[in-house]
C-alpha cells in the first residue's frame, strides 16, 4: 500500500489507496484567465515567500486540483516538504491518517474539502490537525466558501476561511479555445480548427471532462493510426470505434 503524496514519494504513514498526482498538472500549463491572482499567491506559497493559508473555491472544471497538485510539484522542487491529500477520497480513507500529520510536512494541500462535510469524525480530525499544525501552511480546494458547506462544526468553517480565498473564475470562449489548443499542442495533436469548434460546442461546459476525452482522442487516434476528425470523434463519443 501507498501514503499520502509528497510529490511523487511514499511515506511511512500507511493509506489503503496509491494516490497518485496527475502528470501534468504544473504552473507552467495552468491558463489562469482571470485567475492571475490566486496564481500568483499560491507560487509565492510554493516558494516559501508566503506563508498565508489559502483556499480556492470553484466548480468542477475549474482548475482546483490543477492547482493544488502544482503546489506539490513546486514546493517539492524546492526541498520542502509538501503532502496532498484528495478528500474525494474520504470514503476509502480513515480520518486518522491525519494523526501527526503536521509533524511530517511544512505545506498541507488538502482538495475538495466539501467532500466531509457533515461528517463528524472528518470534521473533528481536520480542526484538530488545523489547530496543531502550527507554521504548516495551508492550501485547500472547495465547491463553494466554507460557511455554505453544510460543515456541523461552524468553528470549522471559520478557520477553513481564515486565510485568503480566491474564487476561481471561469474560463471564457477565448481562454477555453486557448486551452483546448494548448493541451493539444502537448500532446502532439493536431486538431483542425473545425475539429477544435466542434469538441469546444459538445464540450465546453465541462472542461475537466474535455481534457480527459483529449487523452482518450490522443490514444485512440495513436492506436488506429487514424486522424483526430470530427466522423472519428463522433465514432469515440458513440463507442463506434472501440476505446
Amino acid at each position: 500500500m501507498e501514503t499520502l503524496l509528497d510529490g511523487g514519494s511514499p511515506m511511512t504513514r500507511q493509506l489503503p489507496l496509491d494516490l497518485k498526482l496527475r502528470p501534468r498538472s504544473s504552473f507552467e500549463n495552468f491558463l489562469p484567465g482571470a485567475n492571475h491572482e490566486a496564481l500568483s499567491a499560491l507560487r509565492d506559497v510554493a516558494a516559501g515567500i508566503s506563508t498565508q493559508h489559502l483556499l480556492l473555491s470553484g466548480g468542477s472544471g475549474s482548475g482546483k486540483t490543477h492547482l493544488l497538485e502544482a503546489v506539490v510539484r513546486a514546493a517539492t522542487v524546492r526541498g520542502r516538504r509538501p503532502r496532498y491529500l484528495p478528500l474525494d477520497e474520504a470514503d476509502h480513507l480513515a480520518p486518522d491518517l491525519l494523526d501527526d500529520l503536521e509533524q511530517e510536512c511544512d505545506l498541507l494541500c488538502i482538495d475538495d474539502v466539501q467532500s466531509v462535510a457533515g461528517r463528524p469524525d472528518w470534521e473533528r480530525a481536520l480542526f484538530a490537525l488545523q489547530a496543531r499544525s502550527g507554521t504548516c501552511v495551508w492550501v485547500t480546494s472547495s465547491t463553494a466558501p466554507p460557511g455554505l458547506l453544510g460543515f456541523a462544526m461552524p468553528e470549522l468553517a471559520t478557520r477553513l476561511s481564515a486565510g485568503l480565498v480566491y474564487p476561481l473564475h471561469a474560463l471564457d470562449d477565448g481562454d477555453k479555445r486557448e486551452l483546448l489548443r494548448c493541451r493539444a499542442r502537448e500532446l502532439g495533436l493536431e486538431l483542425e480548427p473545425a475539429v477544435a469548434r466542434y469538441l469546444l460546442e459538445r464540450h465546453a461546459r465541462d472542461l475537466a471532462g474535455l481534457m480527459r476525452f483529449l487523452d482518450q482522442i490522443d490514444v485512440e487516434s495513436l492506436r488506429h493510426q487514424r486522424r483526430p476528425t470530427i466522423a472519428f470523434i463522433r465514432g469515440l463519443e458513440t463507442r463506434e470505434i472501440d476505446p
